[in-house]
Order: C-alpha cells, then structure tokens, then sequence
C-alpha cells in the first residue's frame, strides 16, 4: 500500500484543504458533494487518502472516496498532532495539516487501519447515539452553569423538561432500532449482564459489532479502557488508561460498572477490589474493563450471561 499515491485532508464545515505527498503546497476545495467528485474523478485508480476525524465534517469526503474505491483512513487528530512535532513542524496551519496528513499516510499506511463504511442501519444508530449523547452532555453543562436549582425554577424549567423528554424520545427510537435490527439478539443477550440496561447495551452493540476486531484484547483497546504500559530501563511507572477509544463508550461503561456495585453479585467485586489497594475511580475502571471482556464473550459465544463470570475468584481479579 506504500506505493500508492498518498493524498493528506484537513476537513471544515465549508473547505476541504488537500495535500498530495511529494509536492509542495496544498489547495481548497468546497466540502460538497459535487466538488468532491470532480475532484475524486482527477486521482489516479486506489490512492490512500489520509482526513483527520471531526465531528461530522469529514463524512462526506470519506464517503465519496470510499465508492470511489479509495483506500480511506480517519486519523485521530492527537495522533497528527504528535506526529507533525515529531517531524518539526514549526507551525500549525490548514495547508501543513494538509502535507502532515499526507506525509503521514505515504509513510505509515501499511500499518494503519482502513476505514469502514457503516451500513445504513449502522449510521441510523450511530447519529441517534451521538445526538442523545450531545443532548445529555450538554444538559449536565447547563446543570453545572446555571445551578442545581434551576431545573426547578420558573425560567429554566421549562428548558430542562424538554431535554429530558428529547432524551427519552431518543431512548426509545434507540431501543426500538435495536430490538428490530440485525443484532436484535445480541442486543436481548448483553442485556442479560448485570449492571447493563437498554441505553448501554445500545452503546455496546453499536460498537461491538462496528469492527472485524480479532479479540477481547482489541475490544478493550476500542474502549480506551485499556492499562498503558510507562517503563523506562530499571523504572517501571505508574500504568494509565489509553483512553484512545470512544469517549461515550467508555463513560457509559464506566457508569454500567458503578450500577454493577448496587447489584447482588457486583458488590463483592468492588469490594475485593477495593481490598487491593485501589481507589474507587480505579475499581469502576477494573469493573468496566470487566464488563467489555464479558460482552464481548456473550457476543462471540452466542450465548446469554453466565453469573459464573462474576466471581471473585477469576484470574482476573487476582493480584498481579
């Protein structure tokens, strides 16, 4: 894939800045739907072309190129970011995202991985997730703003109602895509995992089922939830999490694990947990870690939860 002709995107709202590896230099085009074909119809056959990921303006371009037979990669933007310092790059503009990204595909696209194209009923779910994740994030930004009593005030009340029936409307188009969809089943089976109601086991499916990923190991790496390594010589630090997945994911895995802890067969969990020395912000973490790997063994067993996954005395609950 190294050989192919390398093509670097840095996406806004109306332009579409793009770099070509080996010239210099960069130029714009409008991000719609007919300036991105024309453009795409100039490229030679199967080029890589590299965009970093935004909120939504990248999709159309990633799209076009897809049908076009392009090999596409949706970069993390940190990941640039990091790479473009490690270059020495001494400025930060459109046009030297543009060549970074570029730079980045022609030199590192064999050891990156495709985009992939979600299905109709995919990308239904998926906009349903983020606009009730926006929805609540920004109900708790306006709780923490405006003060814990203006849910209940004559002014704000009236906004604070509607947020919370615009979320419930979504939570039940949600539950009603998941129970008719394709993963109707698997979404019944995480269902059955303690600590794990209709909105995470949405979360969970949505995500579980978006990849070819090859193990449990890839599954929590998705999530973020992931320990990374910090050792250097004879010092061996302290590890963290990676954090590298979806961020909505891996806060509604953290507070399924939190819902874990009130459940009959969680709290000994938690509790043995916290025996270990570890906080409570690090128990959930373990917890949540611990419900992706039994999702993800009710999703390749085809079976539903066995309460047997939970005990205290499983490998990985035992100390390092």
């Amino acid at each position: 894939m190294s050989d192919r002709f390398a093509v670097g995107i840095d996406a806004d709202s109306r332009t579409l800045v793009v770099a070509y590896h080996g010239t210099k230099g960069s130029f714009r085009i409008a991000n719609s739907a007919s300036a991105i074909n024309k453009w795409l119809s100039s490229l030679p056959v199967k080029c890589c072309i590299g965009v970093e990921a935004t909120n939504r303006y990248h999709e159309l371009v990633v799209q076009a190129a897809q049908k076009a037979d392009h090999a596409v990669f949706v970069l993390n933007p940190r990941d640039i970011k990091h790479y473009a310092k490690g270059v020495a790059c001494r400025g930060k503009t459109d046009s030297g995202d543009a060549q970074v990204v570029a730079r980045y595909i022609a030199k590192e696209a064999d050891n990156l991985h495709e985009h992939v194209a979600r299905s109709t009923a995919q990308e239904r779910l998926h906009v349903l997730l983020q606009q009730r994740d926006s929805l609540v994030r920004n109900k708790a930004t306006l709780h923490l703003s405006l003060g814990a009593d203006a849910a209940d005030s004559a002014i704000f009340g009236r906004i604070f109602r509607g947020l919370k029936e615009a979320i419930a409307m979504l939570d039940r188009e949600i539950q009603r895509l998941c129970c008719s969809g394709e993963q109707s089943d698997l979404y019944r089976r995480i269902m059955t995992i303690p600590g794990i109601g209709p909105t995470v086991a949405a979360f969970v499916t949505h995500h579980i089922t978006r990849w070819p990923l090859a193990s449990s190991d890839a599954w929590v790496a998705c999530t973020g939830l992931d320990p990374r390594p910090n050792e250097s010589g004879a010092r061996i630090g302290r590890r963290r999490l990676s954090k590298r997945g979806n961020a909505s994911l891996r806060q509604i895995l953290y507070m399924a694990a939190m819902g874990l802890t009130r459940s009959k067969g969680g709290k000994p969990l938690y509790l043995a947990i916290r025996e270990r020395g570890h906080s409570s912000t690090a128990s959930f973490n373990i917890l949540a870690r611990k419900l992706a790997r039994i999702a993800w063994g009710v999703f390749k067993s085809g079976r539903d939860f066995d309460p047997a996954m939970l005990k205290v005395g499983q490998a990985c609950f035992q100390p390092a």
